[in-house]
């Protein structure tokens, strides 16, 4: 039995969720608008690069996790994965955000290929950074802690900066030109995740050393398909992300064009602050009372109803449709916090049905789901814009408008129906996960 983790070293590990997100999130919220408003390629153009990357995805992804969970070094199985790919990472979000002086076709090329090489690195050191989780401890309430202290520094921190920053950013310091601006901020925010990360990657401990599985490639599927929970919650956790993508990335075209006032987006997200502030510090004592699964799907349905009121308020309604945001942001962070914390009992779930432990293959899987989210989600709202007859940088026709309004709060409300649909299938909180490590703890003897 492992004594209890200290509260630094659950810091020393939740921190890196800062690094990734600075990462992460400007990817996330602004890289859409950046490739058709600033460096000139058509929403169609972007979704078939968002589906592209995702497809590539699906091979990457679990001979990732396979790798990693093969990997043994003086650093640990995971660890190493973080120190070393800190710096590849954030060259290629440099890369991401640079406009070169070269021809649309080419252009193009070079977001294909910036954008998956992007991808294929966050997979190298954002799946075995989570996997971290896995084998620092078995109790739930302690990953539920880890769960919560990471979202405080993902959201509560990272989206935050990005988001109430990144527009003052460009226009305080780069008026003129949104595409230099660009890439100065993705330049800063480089240097502080790449010391954020390897910082994490040295500190950080793997305290639950498993006897390494002898298993094949191939052996890969048997892991994934035989896991009913991974699959139930990798299903959840597509639409949740799917929520938050489809959103965002048209949020600040909602701003631009249906407002008509960009300056209204950082004052937005700045009062959502608070507002995620309440929904991580809630999580830990709900999660507790009620469990993950019920946490989660209690979120999802008050994100169903805010963004329902939300899209038949009149345009004139900035505050309550502030007031009603702030509420679908609090919930958003029940979602957020807890599928984190559930995806490590997964791992348990696994080992007990098929006898193979393997945290890479589980965290492989969560990373192909939730980029597939990304994807998919981000692809969808590109698509949609492009149908609509979306032209950058003009006033929008009606269709372009419904587009932009329906994309930012009906289709979100359709996801989080989806999400609860799957979690209600979801069976692993509570008693019958303490069964199933108490049945792996015989099985040892």
């Amino acid at each position: 039995m492992l004594p209890p983790l200290k509260k630094t070293a659950i810091l020393n590990y939740s921190i890196g969720d800062f690094g990734i997100n600075l990462n992460f999130q400007l990817i996330g919220f602004f890289l859409a608008y950046f490739y058709t408003d600033v460096f000139g390629i058509s929403p169609g153009h972007v979704a078939g690069l968002l589906l592209a990357a995702r497809a590539w995805d699906a091979f990457n992804d679990p001979v990732m996790g396979f790798i990693a969970d093969k990997t043994r070094t003086k650093w640990g199985r995971f660890r190493p994965y973080v120190i070393f790919g800190a710096i590849p990472l954030n060259l290629m979000l440099v890369a991401c955000f640079y406009v070169p002086d070269i021809s649309i076709e080419l252009k193009v090329v070079y977001a294909y290929v910036t954008y998956i090489l992007h991808g294929m690195v966050f997979t190298a050191v954002g799946l075995p950074y989570s996997s971290i989780s896995a084998v620092m401890t078995q109790d739930q309430q302690e990953r539920a802690l880890i769960s919560t202290l990471r979202m405080f520094f993902a959201v509560i921190i990272a989206m935050s900066i990005v988001n109430i920053g990144t527009r003052p950013f460009l226009d305080r310091f780069y008026p003129e030109s949104e595409a230099n601006g660009f890439f100065a901020l993705a330049l800063l925010y480089a240097i502080i995740s790449s010391v954020v990360l390897i910082y994490v990657g040295i500190k950080s401990k793997e305290r639950l050393d498993f006897t390494p599985e002898k298993y094949k490639l191939m052996d890969i599927f048997r892991i994934i398909f035989s896991n009913k929970m991974l699959l139930i919650l990798g299903s959840a956790m597509f639409f949740n992300t799917c929520i938050w993508v489809i959103a965002n990335s048209v949020a600040l075209y909602y701003f631009k064009y249906i407002l008509g006032n960009t300056n209204l987006y950082s004052l937005f997200f700045g009062y959502m602050l608070p507002a995620n502030v309440v929904g991580v510090a809630l999580t830990p004592m709900l999660t507790k009372m009620y469990g993950k699964r019920n946490v989660f799907i209690l979120g999802s349905a008050i994100v169903v109803v805010a963004n329902l009121v939300r899209h038949f308020l009149p345009g004139d309604a900035f505050q309550t449709f502030t007031a009603v945001s702030m509420l679908a942001s609090t919930a958003m962070m029940f979602c957020s916090c807890c599928q984190w914390g559930m995806v490590p009992d997964t791992v348990e779930y696994g080992h007990w049905k098929t006898g193979i432990r393997s945290e890479g293959i589980p965290f492989a899987f969560f990373s192909f789901a939730f980029k597939a989210g990304m994807a998919l989600g981000g692809a969808f709202s590109m698509l949609v814009l492009q149908k609509s007859g979306y032209v950058a940088n003009t006033e929008l026709n009606d269709a372009s408008r419904t587009a932009v309004i329906w994309l930012y709060n009906i289709v979100p409300a359709g996801c989080s129906v989806a999400c609860i649909v799957a979690l209600i299938f979801y069976k692993l909180d509570g008693e019958r996960f303490s069964q199933i490590l108490a049945d792996l703890e015989t099985r040892k003897k």
